[in-house]
C-alpha cells in the first residue's frame, strides 16, 4: 500500500498523468502507485539536493519546481523548470552516484518517490518507459549543446542585454522609446539568461547609470534602443564592471 507523508493523501493522487509511464497498463500502474510513498513539499523547500546520497525517482503529481546549480559565491542560476507529469532522479536511478542537480519546490510539489529498485524493475519491463528516458536524454543533450555554444561565445551582460532587446515593443510608430511592459522577475531574467540574479541586476543598473533605460512602475522604458542593441555586442564597459565590482 501507498505511504503518505507530510499531509499528502495517496488516496486522491495517481500516477495517471506522469507523462513517462503513460504507455503502462493502467492496471499495471496501479501497482506501481502501490509501491510509492506520497509527499508534500512546502514552497522553497528542496526536494533532491545535488551531490546528496540517494537514488529514488520522484514522479511530480502537482505544483512546480525549479532546477539549480550554485556558481561560486552561492550564486543561483535556474537551468530548467519541473512540473505536474515529470520525472526527476533518475540520472541517479540509474547510475547510483547521487543527485546531479538540486531541485527546489516553487511553490507546494506533491510527488510519487519510486524506489531505485522498482523503478529499474519497471525500466527492464517496459520498453517504451526505457525508451521514453533516452528520448529525453537526447533532448536534454541538444538543449544542452545549444546553451553550451549560446553561454560560451557572449558574456552574462550581453546575454541579459540580449533577452531585453527580445522583450522590447515600440512604444508607438515612429516613437524613439521602446518598452517591456511587464519586466520580468531578476530570477526570471536569469533564467533565460543562464546567469545569476546579481549579474541581472548589475546590468540593467548599468542601463538606468547610462540614461538607456529607466523604470516605470513595472516597465522598462528603454530610452536609446540603438544603444542597448549595441550593448548586445559590446556588453558593459570594463570601467562600469571595475565599479559595480568595486
Amino acid at each position: 500500500m501507498a505511504q503518505a507523508s507530510d499531509g499528502a493523501n495517496p488516496a486522491t493522487l495517481s500516477l495517471t498523468g506522469v507523462g513517462l509511464l503513460r504507455d503502462i497498463p493502467a492496471a499495471e500502474r496501479k501497482l506501481i502507485e502501490e509501491k510509492c510513498g506520497f509527499r508534500r513539499f512546502a514552497p522553497g523547500e528542496v526536494i533532491v539536493a545535488r551531490f546528496s546520497a540517494g537514488a529514488s525517482v520522484y514522479f511530480i503529481l502537482s505544483g512546480t519546481g525549479r532546477v539549480v546549480h550554485y556558481l561560486p559565491g552561492e550564486d543561483e542560476i535556474t537551468i530548467a523548470t519541473v512540473g505536474p507529469g515529470d520525472t526527476v532522479g533518475e540520472i541517479a536511478a540509474i547510475d547510483g552516484l547521487g543527485r546531479s542537480a538540486t531541485i527546489i519546490a516553487d511553490d507546494e510539489v506533491v510527488t510519487a518517490e519510486l524506489s531505485r529498485a522498482d523503478f529499474r524493475d519497471v525500466v527492464v519491463a517496459h520498453g517504451d518507459v526505457a525508451f521514453g528516458l533516452l528520448y529525453r536524454w537526447a533532448a536534454i543533450i541538444r538543449e544542452l549543446d545549444d546553451k553550451f555554444s549560446y553561454v560560451s561565445t557572449i558574456s552574462p551582460d550581453q546575454r541579459v542585454y540580449s533577452q531585453l532587446v527580445r522583450l522590447a515593443r515600440q512604444e508607438g510608430e515612429g516613437s524613439q522609446h521602446w518598452v517591456i511592459r511587464e519586466l520580468p522577475s531578476h530570477q526570471e531574467l536569469a533564467e533565460w539568461s543562464q546567469t545569476s540574479r546579481e549579474s541581472v541586476a548589475a546590468a540593467i543598473a548599468e542601463l538606468f547609470r547610462r540614461g538607456i533605460a529607466e523604470r516605470r512602475n513595472k516597465s522598462l522604458v528603454i530610452r536609446d534602443y540603438g544603444m542597448l542593441k549595441s550593448l548586445v555586442l559590446t556588453g558593459r564597459t570594463e570601467t562600469a564592471r571595475a565599479s559595480a565590482e568595486g
